[in-house]
């Protein structure tokens, strides 16, 4: 599914001498987590386009600001609501929901139903841009064959992830967690090769602090639409 995403191409100096042939290097995957319950499976089974309301943290959103402390969290919360409404579902405002429970004293999550009419709550966890991913090993790829070497270098790279909790506000009942997984390089990265004369020590691979957000938003389009597929099944 993610092999459409953007392919990060890291610059790994590699010392002269080494054999001929492309070299690649892919990270392992991480299995995504999702579970339903048999209510929410039965919820989707008579309501395929409910109201919902995307809950995500630290929200300090009001009907009356569009501004956001964290712009790029922000155009990935936009992401995942978009997606949402491609499908169909009745996406509430989430500035307006905050307001009306923050004047409501209720904590009854039947009560916030009927007060916001909202079926489902989809609470953002977490959006992680940043989990380190770390292998030793290394595919050499040549017109014949492939083969793979473990080396005494790490090749590090960052991926991604986010969580998910579904709350059915009816039932005030926590429904459904998913977790899905993001590995850099889908498809493998190469490895580019350059002569260099120079000290070893200042050959160092650049770490990315986070996965950039032109990527953090196809991957989140992915990964919602996955979400909405498990809700119909």
């Amino acid at each position: 599914m993610l092999r459409h995403l953007f392919v990060a191409t890291m610059t790994i100096s590699i010392l002269a001498g080494c054999s001929s042939g492309k070299k690649i290097i892919k990270f392992a995957t991480v299995p995504n987590e999702e579970y339903a319950n048999p209510t929410l499976k039965a919820f989707f089974k008579n309501n395929r386009n409910p109201n919902i309301v995307l809950r995500v943290p630290n929200n300090n959103d009001k009907a009356t600001s569009n501004t956001s402390t964290n712009k790029n969290n922000d155009v990935l919360y936009n992401t995942i609501e978009k997606e949402l409404l491609k499908e169909n579902f009745s996406v509430r405002d989430r500035g307006l929901f905050n307001e009306l429970l923050s004047k409501s004293s209720t904590s009854d999550y039947s009560k916030i139903k009927e007060l916001t009419n909202t079926d489902i709550i989809l609470e953002v966890v977490n959006i992680d841009p940043s989990v380190l991913y770390t292998t030793n090993k290394v595919t050499t790829v040549t017109a014949k064959k492939e083969t793979e070497n473990i080396g005494s270098v790490d090749y590090k790279e960052k991926g991604a992830s986010v969580e998910y909790k579904v709350i059915l506000v009816k039932n005030n009942e926590i429904a459904g967690t998913y977790k899905f997984n993001y590995k850099p390089c889908p498809d493998g990265c190469e490895l580019i090769t350059f002569k260099f004369t120079g000290k070893r020590s200042s050959l160092k691979p650049v770490l990315r602090e986070t996965v950039e957000i032109n990527t953090m938003e196809e991957f989140l389009k992915i990964t919602t639409r996955q979400l909405i597929a498990s809700f119909r099944q």
